[in-house]
């Protein structure tokens, strides 16, 4: 009886230590090689749990100190997600969902019941609803604790130079992806860890939360721009690598850019551009481009006053042709034929225009028309 009692003692001793040993396993340290970072304790233990990679994305920090919404936490950043140990020892996600759209100026605003294609769910604490396959995915996933109210209804968003359908959750940001269609990667979780990082990292470094939604292209006169107010926030999509062309006149220049051919949110008539600079300042016009090949002359009549001169051709021939004021300020074309551009732009929500020619080299800021001075070069 005795040696049955001591047997069973070391069992449960040796149980107790396999027990131990199997949950050092779980909560020890598991680094990644492709960041560098390691992963350990609580943290590890709800990654593995609760989805691992294709959820959370490789670790992007080291487990530390960090001040989240009034309250110091230990945190850790991932690719798609900052998971937080709260003050009771439970881990959970960050709400990067909703820092987000704080941090690129678009604080969520509730929404109204609209229809949608497949089955859907209302959420009357934020207005908006959740459809089809992104509600099959919130059901499956984790629903409520895991993603959070949505924000947004479906919306179109540029990331990585792509325009995606996208919707912004409390926590998360899902987005479909048709290039992968028919495979489990038709819908993604977005990269919204490393978005939400790098925009927290820059603001601390004065550069502008918003800067993420900036054309890359632009980026570099962003700051430069001194029209007498902040140019705040992006308003629509960038227009990249467009069709464009010059005109060198007497006293300025026409610019002219082929905004039909931008993305679908700034399809509109193309736009003209008459910067007018005599030498003592500089001012700009802006016009609809009305011109259509075959019912309207190449260039308006009329004789120019002197060898080397041209009447401007075109869209830049109509308005010219049409504005006595225009013709007066900005004389004469000193070239034949306009110069073709390829231009970059974005409109920002002070309502100036940012306008970059790839071939010429420069830039301008346009402001309002109404207000003819309103407007920079940028070299």
């Amino acid at each position: 009886m005795h040696r049955f009692l001591v047997l069973v003692l070391m069992m449960v001793v040796c149980g107790g230590s396999l027990l131990t040993a199997s949950a050092a396993a779980q909560t020890g340290e598991r680094c990644f090689a492709e960041t560098g970072y390691c992963i350990s304790g609580s943290i590890r233990a709800y990654w593995e749990r609760n989805g691992g990679l294709p959820v959370f994305g490789f670790p992007i920090t080291a487990q530390h100190v960090e001040m989240v919404e009034d309250r110091t936490l230990q945190v850790q950043w991932f690719e798609r997600d900052r998971l937080e140990i709260q003050a009771n020892g439970l881990v959970t996600a960050g709400r990067l969902g909703a820092r987000y759209l704080e941090l690129t100026g678009r604080p969520w605003q509730r929404g109204e019941r609209t229809a949608c294609l497949g089955n859907s769910r209302w959420f009357e604490e934020t207005g908006h609803q959740v459809c089809g396959a992104m509600l099959d995915y919130w059901n499956a996933n984790g629903g409520l604790a895991r993603f959070g109210y949505p924000l947004t209804g479906l919306i179109e968003e540029q990331i990585e130079g792509r325009v995606y359908q996208v919707q912004y959750f409390e926590r998360r940001r899902m987005e479909y992806h048709p290039e992968y269609g028919g495979t489990p990667n038709f819908l993604l979780l977005g990269l919204l860890g490393r978005e939400v990082l790098r925009l927290e990292q820059d603001s601390l470094a004065g550069v502008p939360a918003c800067a993420a939604q900036i054309n890359p292209a632009l980026k570099a006169i962003y700051t430069r721009v001194q029209l007498g107010r902040p140019l705040g926030c992006p308003t629509l999509l960038p227009g990249n690598d467009l069709p464009a062309s010059t005109m060198a006149m007497e006293r300025g220049q026409m610019l002219w850019i082929d905004r039909q051919q931008g993305p679908p949110m700034l399809v509109q008539p193309a736009r003209i551009f008459a910067i007018i600079a005599p030498g003592d300042g500089i001012s700009f016009r802006a016009y609809s481009n009305t011109w259509v090949a075959g019912q309207d002359p190449d260039r308006p009549a009329g004789t120019p006053p002197q060898p080397g001169l041209f009447a401007p051709w075109r869209g830049f021939g109509k308005v010219w042709s049409q504005d006595a004021e225009l013709r007066r300020q900005i004389g004469w074309a000193r070239e034949a034929q306009a110069r073709p551009d390829r231009v970059d732009f974005q409109l920002f929500d002070s309502g100036i225009l940012l306008v970059h020619l790839r071939e010429a080299g420069y830039s301008y800021a346009f402001g309002n028309p109404v207000n003819p001075g309103e407007v920079q070069v940028i070299r």
